[in-house]
C-alpha cells in the first residue's frame, strides 16, 4: 500500500512539473521620450556672479549640474547637442549623443568671464536656436539653466514662443538660478511655453540626487517594464529504454504547440535525457532519439522546423537522484528550453 502511495507521488509531481507552461518574467526596457536634445545654459554676465544661497558663481553650479546630468542620461541614440546664450554660442554640434563626447565638449564651458559691461541678450540668445531646430526632426528637449534675468533685446517669453510656434515639437525644460521673483518669474514664462514641460530649481538638483535623477528621467526616458512570455515545459517522461511519448504527454505537447503558434518568434531546443543505468554511450543515443521524437511531434502538429533543434544529454543532467526508482522515472524526460 505504501509503495503504491509513494508512485502515485511520483505521477503527481511529475505532472505538476509538465504543467510549468507559459511563465512570465518581468524585464525593463528604456525608452526615449524625445528624439533630441539641447543643452542651453545662459551665459550673461550674471550668470558670472556669486549665487548667494550656493556660495559659488552660477555658472559654475550650472557647468557642475550639466556634468553630472550627462552621467544620467543613458545612451538611446538621441541626436544631443550644447549650446550658450547670451550670447550665443556653439559648444557641441547635434550627433548621436556618446557621454564621453558631450562630456567632454561641457569641460569647455568657461567658469569666469567679465560681468560688468556684458549685457544679457536673453530673447536674442533663444531666437537664434531656431537654425539648429531647423536641423532636427521628431520631438526635441530644450534644457535651459538660467537665472531668467535679461536687459537686452527682445522679451525671452515671446522668443519662445515664436521658436515653438515653428517648431511645435519642442520643449523648454527649464533649471532655474534665479535669486529674486522677477528672475524665477521669467524662467517659469518661458517652461510653460509649449505645455508639460519640467521645471527644477537648480541648486535643488545639485543637492538632492534622487531629485536630478528623476528630473533626466522626466525629461528623456521612459523605463518601461515588460512581461515576456517564455516557455518552461519539464516532464514529458519515458518508459525505461523507451523513446515512444505515451498517450497520457500528448496533452501537455499539444499546450507546447497551442503556446509555440500564438509565438512565432519563439525557437526551441528540445533536451533528451536519461537515468544513469546502462553506458554513456547507449544513453546518449537514447536521449538523442527521445528528443527527435518530441521534435518530430511537434513538427507533426505545424511547427516549423526551422524553430527548433535537438539535443541529447545523455544521463549527464539529472534532475533527481539514480539511486530510486523515483528519481530515475524523473530523469527519463525530455525539456524544452527557449533559444535567447
Amino acid at each position: 500500500m505504501n509503495g503504491r502511495i509513494r508512485k502515485m507521488g511520483v505521477v503527481a509531481l511529475v505532472f505538476a512539473l509538465a504543467m510549468c507552461l507559459g511563465a512570465t518574467a518581468a524585464q525593463s526596457r528604456l525608452v526615449p521620450k524625445v528624439d533630441n536634445f539641447v543643452l542651453f545654459p545662459d551665459q550673461s554676465g550674471s550668470m558670472y556672479m556669486t549665487h548667494q544661497g550656493m556660495k559659488e558663481k552660477k555658472m559654475v553650479l550650472a557647468k557642475q549640474l550639466l556634468l553630472e546630468m550627462n552621467q544620467l542620461i543613458p545612451e538611446l541614440g538621441y541626436q544631443g547637442s550644447a549650446y550658450m546664450f547670451a550670447p550665443f554660442q556653439e559648444v557641441s554640434a547635434p550627433v548621436v549623443y556618446e557621454r564621453g563626447q558631450l562630456g567632454a565638449a561641457l569641460q569647455t564651458i568657461p567658469e569666469n568671464q567679465k560681468i560688468y559691461g556684458r549685457l544679457t541678450p536673453m530673447g536674442p540668445g533663444i531666437d537664434q536656436l531656431g537654425p539648429v531646430l531647423a536641423g532636427l526632426s521628431g520631438k526635441t528637449a530644450i534644457i535651459v539653466l538660467s537665472d531668467g534675468r535679461h536687459n537686452m533685446g527682445a522679451d525671452p517669453v515671446l522668443m519662445a514662443q515664436s521658436l515653438y510656434n515653428q517648431y511645435p515639437e519642442i520643449c523648454f525644460h527649464v533649471v532655474s538660478f534665479a535669486e529674486d521673483a522677477y528672475g524665477k518669474s521669467v524662467n517659469e514664462a518661458v517652461n510653460q511655453v509649449g505645455g508639460d514641460c519640467v521645471y527644477a530649481e537648480g541648486p535643488v538638483l545639485l543637492q538632492d540626487g534622487v531629485a536630478l535623477e528623476q528630473f533626466v528621467r522626466d525629461v528623456f526616458y521612459d523605463e518601461v517594464e515588460e512581461q515576456e512570455e517564455v516557455l518552461i515545459l519539464r516532464g514529458i517522461h519515458f518508459d525505461f529504454d523507451k523513446y515512444n511519448i505515451k498517450p497520457e504527454w500528448i496533452p501537455v505537447l499539444d499546450e507546447a504547440v497551442d503556446f509555440l503558434m500564438t509565438k512565432p518568434n519563439v525557437r526551441v531546443v528540445v533536451e533528451g535525457h536519461t537515468d544513469s543505468i546502462g553506458t554513456v554511450a547507449y544513453n546518449q543515443k537514447l536521449s538523442e532519439r527521445r528528443a527527435r521524437a518530441v521534435y518530430d511531434y511537434l513538427l507533426s502538429r505545424g511547427i516549423e522546423p526551422s524553430r527548433m533543434s535537438t539535443v541529447g544529454y545523455s544521463e549527464l543532467r539529472p534532475k533527481a537522484s539514480n539511486d530510486t526508482d523515483e528519481g530515475r522515472a524523473i530523469n527519463r524526460r525530455v525539456e524544452f528550453q527557449v533559444e535567447r
